[in-house]
């Protein structure tokens, strides 16, 4: 896990709460990658999807909150300040 400190005072929110919740995703994301689960996010929220070989991963759980995807793109904008999915 990289807390982007700066980043997180842009967005006014406090880096030690940001990286609580980082480090709590990325603990379970590690689990899950252990018991071959993917952790995904799309346009239609989070799941845990496992691949058995069939037409499609198995959706195993929808999980609450707000998950999106994307394709991870990023670059630095003007400021230095880490962006995502930049336009």
């Amino acid at each position: 896990m990289i807390l982007n400190k700066n980043e997180c005072q842009a967005a006014g929110l406090d880096p030690a709460e940001v990286a609580k919740i980082a480090r709590g995703i990325s603990r379970y994301a590690k689990q899950a990658q252990a018991l071959g689960v993917q952790v995904f996010g799309g346009g239609t929220g989070g799941q845990l999807r496992f691949s058995d070989g069939g037409s499609g991963d198995l959706i195993l759980a929808h999980l609450d909150g707000n998950f999106d995807g994307g394709d991870g793109a990023n670059a630095l904008d003007a400021d230095g300040l880490l962006r995502g999915e930049y336009a």
